[in-house]
């Protein structure tokens, strides 16, 4: 039996880890799985308010440019920050039978990926709304889509390997995400920055992912060689580094679950 053919056997396991995460996520809500569209719409409309006013010489259409850039980094600091207890959080498991640890990493970034599927009803609806314009270049959409989930997977095994280790990480990880959303360019133009700092933007991948996401959806065009290229760079350079640190550190987790 190969790898690939050993790893298969869990898929089920992981579809019902996936199911159970989500039904307790909305257990006892009324509306459910809506929340994941009216979430973003509700959000949108008081950012909206709150900053198109400020940019609105800059920004045409703001709420599909703040969407796009909501949705985006939502997930990826949504699912990494629910990644920091992934282990601890399935402690029993771990304790009574052999599955693979990443498993339940993995539940978190579906379970993630699966709301921002969800959330793009919303933005849909936005643009229907707002008469943005819809080209063939949504179907790069797609491949957005697995560059992010590659990238987030990748940052959630380095989080969910050091959450289990250092339980105050997840009270400093909030702090994180809170100046990596300021500093992401979803609020406001990326032309407000001084040119001689716009090279620092290269450095936060979460730029580079918005930025394609608002090519595709806000301008309708094809994102560039260059931003494609380096986004599947920082996508398989994470996930190359989360699947080592989380491998190298996997014999460890029983000491602290």
């Amino acid at each position: 039996m190969t790898k690939i053919e050993e790893q298969m056997k869990y898929l089920t396991f992981l579809k019902e880890v996936v199911k159970r995460d989500i039904k307790r996520k909305y257990y006892k809500s009324a509306l459910g799985v809506l929340w994941t569209v009216l979430n973003p719409l509700l959000s949108m409309l008081v950012m909206t308010l709150v900053f198109s006013t400020l940019f609105k010489r800059n920004i045409d259409n703001y709420p599909i440019y703040l969407l796009c850039g909501q949705l985006i980094f939502s997930f990826m600091s949504g699912s990494s920050r629910q990644a920091l207890n992934a282990i601890l959080g399935n402690a029993g498991y771990i304790r009574s039978i052999y599955i693979p640890k990443y498993i339940f990493v993995l539940s978190r970034v579906i379970e993630g990926f699966v709301d921002l599927l969800f959330s793009l009803i919303a933005l849909v609806l936005v643009m229907l709304f707002t008469h943005a314009k819809f080209t063939l270049n949504l179907l790069m959409l797609p491949t957005l889509l697995a560059l992010v989930f590659m990238f987030t997977f990748g940052l959630s095994l380095v989080m969910a390997t050091y959450g289990t280790f250092f339980r105050d990480l997840h009270h400093l990880y909030g702090i994180f995400t809170t100046l990596w959303m300021w500093i992401s360019a979803i609020f406001y133009p990326v032309s407000i920055i001084p040119s001689s700092y716009r090279f620092l933007l290269d450095l936060n991948p979460a730029i580079h992912y918005i930025g394609i996401m608002r090519a595709i959806c806000y301008e309708g065009v094809m994102p560039t060689e260059k931003s494609l290229v380096i986004a599947s760079c920082y996508a398989v350079l994470m996930l190359l580094m989360g699947i080592s640190v989380f491998k190298a550190n996997e014999n460890k987790f029983f000491l602290y679950v």
